[in-house]
């Protein structure tokens, strides 16, 4: 049997070499493969583990009950309500300042060397807008400081002005006088020189002169000059006056004063006037003064007194015509005041030259037989 041929000594150690490189590469391609796979198993455990570990975080959030702020409670306490009195009326300061007053006063006992007194008055006036009904000033001089007394207009509540009124004319020393002017004389002569007539007839009442031919001294036109009555009513017609006094106690003295008790009969007066204008011939010292009723404690005074004595005699001509429903709208023309008149026509107290009254022509009975057209 024939051997085989051996090979020769160079190529056999080529051989030898090959298979020994092949196998150490083996050998290093085994040990990367352990490697990669060692490194890539950490790796999935490490993500594995971040994994659970956000789970676990997410789950204790979504199962962590919710903490609120809570909430501050408010100090704040509701007052309680209560019925007729002034606290109904919001932002009701403690009285108007007697700012103007107190000046005049200083300066007449600086200046005077008298014995009399100075009583400064207030006057003012309510009603010159209204379709129906009078208007009516009032001038009053009032010692006593009254909680709430300020601008009638800023009291909304009508029980408010009534119970404040109600304390003005029964406070120690008071005077006060109201000059109504009716619709008849408003259409005569118009209605600012009625409500300057108004004014100065009050003041003239309210210092304690007369209204006869021999009190007016030539001073006045007799037929300007209001006349005295006890009590404003409806019941009564034509322009008038009414008047009251107080004693130190608050209790009426009498109406058909000259002066009060204690009083020389010289005394001297001073009247702040509400508005921008001062009547002609008033009987004493004027000055005008520009919204006064919010300035002024005597002005206010009186325009209180004008509001609620011009508000109660609405209520008294709403009974004599109730088809005009007056006690809710006091004459003024309402969108419900002016589709009565259209429908009723003009009662007795309507201002007939107020528009659009005076764009009518009425019969006997103020019903409307024609409107002229615009």
């Amino acid at each position: 049997m024939k051997q085989a041929a051996s090979l020769p000594p160079r190529r056999s150690a080529r051989i030898q070499a090959i298979s020994s490189n092949s196998a150490d590469h083996e050998n290093q391609v085994k040990k990367t493969t352990r490697k990669t796979s060692k490194r890539n198993a950490k790796s999935s455990n490490t993500e594995s583990a971040n994994k659970k570990r956000k789970t676990k975080m997410i789950s204790k959030e979504v199962d962590k009950p919710k903490t609120t702020t809570p909430k501050r409670k408010s100090t704040r306490t509701t007052p309680k309500k209560k019925d007729n009195t002034l606290s109904k009326q919001q932002n009701l300061q403690l009285h108007l300042p007697r700012t103007r007053e107190e000046t005049l006063l200083e300066k007449y006992k600086n200046d005077s060397c008298s014995k009399n007194m100075l009583y400064v008055m207030g006057i003012d006036e309510a009603g010159r807008g209204p379709l129906a009904g009078p208007v009516v000033a009032a001038a009053a001089i009032i010692p006593t400081d009254i909680e709430g007394i300020t601008d009638s207009k800023k009291l909304t509540k009508e029980e408010v002005r009534e119970e404040l009124y109600e304390k003005i004319v029964t406070s120690p020393n008071a005077r006060w006088a109201v000059a109504i002017g009716d619709a008849k004389r408003i259409d005569e002569i118009n209605i600012l020189q009625t409500t300057l007539e108004c004014m100065r007839n009050a003041a003239r009442v309210l210092m304690g002169l007369g209204t006869s031919e021999n009190d007016l001294n030539g001073e006045v036109d007799a037929a300007t000059i209001y006349r005295k009555e006890h009590e404003i009513s409806s019941e009564l017609t034509g322009c008038y006056v009414v008047c009251g006094i107080n004693d130190e106690k608050g209790k009426p003295l009498f109406s058909d004063h000259k002066t009060q008790e204690g009083d020389s009969g010289d005394c001297q007066y001073h009247a702040l006037v509400d508005g921008n204008r001062v009547p002609k011939e008033m009987p004493c010292e004027a000055e005008a003064m520009v919204k006064g009723d919010s300035k002024e404690y005597a002005i206010g005074a009186a325009s209180i007194i004008a509001k609620v004595s011009r508000d109660r005699l609405m209520h008294e001509y709403d009974k004599l015509y109730p088809e005009y429903d007056l006690k809710q709208h006091k004459g003024y023309p309402t969108a419900a005041h002016m589709k009565k008149v259209y429908q009723f026509g003009a009662s007795k107290i309507h201002r007939r030259t107020f528009a659009p009254l005076k764009h009518m022509t009425f019969d006997k009975d103020g019903k409307i037989i024609d409107t002229e057209s615009d």
